[in-house]
């Protein structure tokens, strides 16, 4: 055990991205309703680009007054890292939640919503990542450097996910009725779209590349995957994707204790932080609501408290902390701040915010079932 424990701890997490991140975002966005997701999608672009946006400089913003003190010198950690920080633990994980708010037979739109913002700004928080780990290992690079950049990472990423989706439509064609072909068919695919993207000659976003890949197979998936073999596909990506993300977490919880970067009086920070950041996610989904409003289905206050509550921080995180852990043009001290305060609020969220979403969709009355239809099902249960 100390030996298996040992090469997990020293496990390349870049090698881990690459390993479970494809088959995470494949599945969650293969098992989104695309004609759901469509009219939402206004609402959604509006989350993941300038919601997102200002989110990352305010959380910026925050750790750098935060952690430098008053003064706002850059002792402990410059406004590069904060950036850095800020891209990292914007980005949402609301698998647990979604999940939840199926059970509790909440609105599919605002189910689908809530995962369609995390497909989309998992997407911009890695290309914006990226751009800030190369400002902090020193490259030099001009707004326009910047802007280029971005635009390559994202609208490449779509386009090669859009090739790829095509590559795989042709492919599927010629298969009939053949579901351990089919099953293969798109894991390859998933996998292959995703390395290409991170190829350093073409360097594109890999994430934005395999979620256009998986939102495509929601779109075309029923007409182009056999209809015996529809179950079989659906149900290994739901294995595939829980096994990912509970993998991830348990090597992550290993690589974290072996790095030993536990300090109880960054615990405070942290707590702080947590508060933050919910406070601002709330404060930035209220002030775009009138606009939201115009869009989609309809939306209310209550709403926007639900997905305050249930934007939690998981797996993606938690990966971008620990490359910057492993990051040599990175001074050690700030990566192990990142990585502390990275997995400290992912632990909150998913502690508070995940064990009680539940609650506050019964008190904001968001379930479809309501006290009276509860009651009346209670009383035939009795009497049958």
């Amino acid at each position: 055990m100390p030996v298996i424990e040992d090469a997990l701890s020293q496990m390349d997490p870049s090698f881990m991205l690459f390993l479970f991140l494809p088959a995470l975002i494949f599945e969650s966005a293969f098992s989104t309703d695309w004609h759901t997701f469509v009219i939402q999608l206004p609402k959604i672009l509006i989350m993941a680009l300038p919601i997102m946006g200002i989110a990352i400089y305010l959380t910026a913003l925050v750790m750098f007054y935060l952690l430098n003190g008053s003064s706002g010198n850059d002792k402990v950690m410059p406004w590069e890292a904060c950036i850095l920080f800020g891209a990292i633990v914007s980005a949402t994980d609301p698998v647990a939640v979604v999940s939840l708010l199926k059970e509790l037979g909440a609105p599919k739109q605002l189910a689908t919503m809530i995962e369609g913002e995390s497909l989309l700004n998992d997407g911009t928080a890695y290309v914006v990542f990226l751009i800030a780990k190369d400002l902090l290992t020193g490259k030099c690079l001009t707004p326009v450097m910047m802007g280029t950049t971005f635009f390559r990472l994202a609208f490449g990423g779509v386009l090669l996910g859009l090739i790829s989706a095509e590559f795989l439509k042709t492919w599927l064609g010629r298969v009939h009725n053949n579901p351990v072909l089919e099953v293969n068919l798109t894991i390859c695919f998933c996998y292959l779209t995703f390395f290409v993207a991170e190829i350093p000659s073409i360097h594109v976003s890999g994430i934005l590349a395999v979620v256009t890949l998986g939102l495509w197979m929601s779109r075309e998936g029923k007409t182009t995957i056999s209809t015996d073999s529809e179950h079989a596909v659906h149900n290994v990506w739901m294995v595939l994707g829980f096994g990912a993300e509970t993998l991830i977490f348990l090597i992550s919880g290993i690589m974290i204790g072996y790095h030993n970067i536990i300090s109880f009086e960054n615990i405070g920070k942290s707590i702080v932080l947590w508060v933050l950041l919910v406070i601002i996610r709330f404060v930035l989904l209220m002030g775009f609501l009138p606009c939201m409003q115009r869009m989609g289905y309809k939306m209310d206050w209550r709403h926007v408290a639900l997905m305050t509550w249930g934007g939690l921080r998981g797996a993606l995180a938690v990966f971008l902390s620990l490359i910057v852990v492993n990051e040599h043009g990175i001074d050690k001290e700030i990566s192990k701040v990142i990585l502390f305060h990275s997995s400290a609020i992912a632990l909150l969220t998913l502690m508070v915010n995940g064990t009680t979403t539940g609650i506050l969709v019964e008190k904001l009355k968001l379930s479809k079932e309501s006290d009276t239809t509860k009651k009346f099902m209670y009383i035939f249960t009795e009497k049958v």
